[in-house]
């Protein structure tokens, strides 16, 4: 049987939003196509062992991220080395903030990002509070929920998808016609979108997936009814989304 292990990193400070739910989705699309699956918590403190074949990092509060900060630079080092060697991430708003290359706080206090993503944060007064919908890179339909007080720049990589209702990465500072959302680089993946994001849009919980058996020279198995279901379902979430709000 073949054995993925996902490292998720700070569950306890930053798993708000049901953010623990992108790891369960991860686990179950993989344990349902026969794949082994070991999730690893990291907490502060903690040493890295061998590389993982996948990655998470969710969100929280200013707080948490002020609290995990000087251990994620820590490990920042590993975590890039894995990202070259193309180990799939998953990065969720305020981990998608840390996992950039600096994180500028709403004071101006300027801090140093793990630099695994091509990005940037600026944090600022008021939160973007909203559903999204929007069109992904692939033509496909997503929804979700973002929830975040950031405005985010990219330097690299390209937009998970371009918004439809909501803000995305620019937040309160979006203009109609020029909004986009998240950022996707190589096999990595950072996002505001919550709900969570993978249950609502299962379809990358598969890419990543795909991702990290990649690296061992394997494919990701045929879906059997059981995810077949959930993408159905995934799919009238979506759409119920955006009978409420518009695309």
């Amino acid at each position: 049987m073949t054995t993925l292990s996902i490292l998720h990193l700070y569950p306890r400070e930053l798993g708000i939003n049901g953010d623990v739910g992108n790891v369960l989705a991860l686990r179950r699309r993989a344990e349902w196509r026969d794949i082994d699956v070991q999730v690893i918590d990291h907490e502060i403190g903690d040493q890295l062992t061998d590389a993982p074949d996948l990655v998470f990092i969710g969100s929280g509060p200013l707080s948490a991220q002020l609290a995990v900060h000087d251990d994620l630079l820590r490990i920042a080092p590993t975590l890039r080395k894995w990202a070259a060697e193309g180990v799939p991430m998953l990065a969720i708003t305020a981990g998608w903030q840390l996992f950039g290359t600096q994180l500028t706080l709403a004071d101006g206090t300027v801090l140093d990002g793990a630099g695994v993503l091509p990005s940037t944060a600026r944090l600022i007064d008021g939160r973007t509070i909203s559903e999204m919908t929007g069109t992904g890179r692939n033509g496909d339909l997503m929804a979700g929920f973002e929830n975040h007080g950031a405005i985010m720049t990219l330097s690299g990589g390209e937009p998970l998808m371009t918004v439809g209702y909501g803000k995305g990465n620019t937040g309160l500072a979006a203009e109609p016609g020029d909004r986009v959302e998240g950022l996707v680089d190589g096999a990595n993946i950072g996002t505001n979108l919550h709900g969570p994001f993978l249950p609502m849009n299962p379809a990358y919980a598969d890419l990543l997936l795909a991702s990290a058996l990649a690296r061992t020279g394997a494919s990701l198995p045929a879906a059997d009814a059981r995810v077949h279901a959930v993408d159905l379902s995934a799919e009238k979430a979506r759409e119920a989304v955006v009978g409420r709000v518009g695309s």
